[in-house]
């Protein structure tokens, strides 16, 4: 592919892949859609052009100028205009890669892209799961993330890598790398099981719900976040961080 192409949409695509599923489950009713079957999401928009990036970089106080014009001429799913509209998005990059790669959420820091809508269950006692409904909040996510050319999403990381780096060691890691905070992360995330069929949970503590089966309640809780987009999103979204980690050196 053309180096051309896509030069900065990694910033929010990493995002949304290791915050968008970050949102607890609460115990708040939804109603559910007339169609609550959740469909497999897969790749079918083709990479727009764009001028080629400037070089060299400009300084990470100066990044968000960089950033904005690049991902706004590559797509306007609402997710990606959401996080656009805040600042410091390289300095956030980071630290949603930081927090992803030791297993933890960036949820709380990254509100703005969080899923419509409430979470919600299908039958009650041994036999509550949750709802088809839940996992079609993530439709818009899944979209966004498995829209976006893997290969040009490592060329992306690339050319903003040395930003991130820089972000990254000043959040009190001075000899960090967020190059093999990346891949730990990925690494972490990919090792998810996805299960078939229904997904059963319990009620957990306070007003949240936990899953049933104690292998899933014992992942960490990036690997839980990613289950709770749902099996077809996760698989998908699972599929588009392999061929990214493929491609990363």
């Amino acid at each position: 592919m053309n180096d051309t192409k896509p030069i900065a949409i990694i910033g929010g695509v990493l995002v949304l892949i290791v915050a968008g599923g970050a949102w607890w489950m609460t115990r708040r009713p939804a109603p559910e859609p007339a169609n609550a079957s959740p469909a497999a999401v897969t790749a079918t928009e083709a990479p727009i052009d764009i001028p080629p990036a400037p070089a060299p970089l400009p300084p990470l106080s100066e990044m968000d100028a960089f950033l904005r014009p690049l991902v706004s001429a590559l797509s306007d799913r609402p997710e990606l205009v959401r996080w656009l509209a805040t600042d410091d998005l390289v300095r956030q990059l980071a630290a949603a890669i930081d927090q992803a790669a030791g297993g933890a959420s960036p949820a709380r820091d990254l509100k703005v892209i969080a899923p419509r809508g409430a979470f919600s269950t299908s039958g009650s006692g041994a036999r509550r799961t949750i709802a088809p409904a839940s996992y079609r909040r993530y439709d818009g996510l899944a979209a966004t993330i498995t829209s976006i050319d893997a290969a040009a999403a490592a060329k992306i990381y690339r050319t903003i890598q040395p930003r991130l780096n820089e972000a990254y060691r000043a959040m009190g890691k001075p000899s960090g790398d967020v190059d093999r905070a990346l891949l730990q992360a990925l690494d972490l995330l990919l090792d998810t099981p996805v299960p078939d069929g229904p997904i059963a949970i319990v009620e957990g503590d306070g007003a949240s719900w936990a899953y049933a089966d104690p292998r899933l309640e014992a992942l960490r809780p990036s690997q839980k976040q990613i289950l709770r987009m749902g099996p077809a999103h996760a698989r998908a979204v699972l599929e588009w961080l392999a061929a990214f980690r493929a491609e990363l050196p």
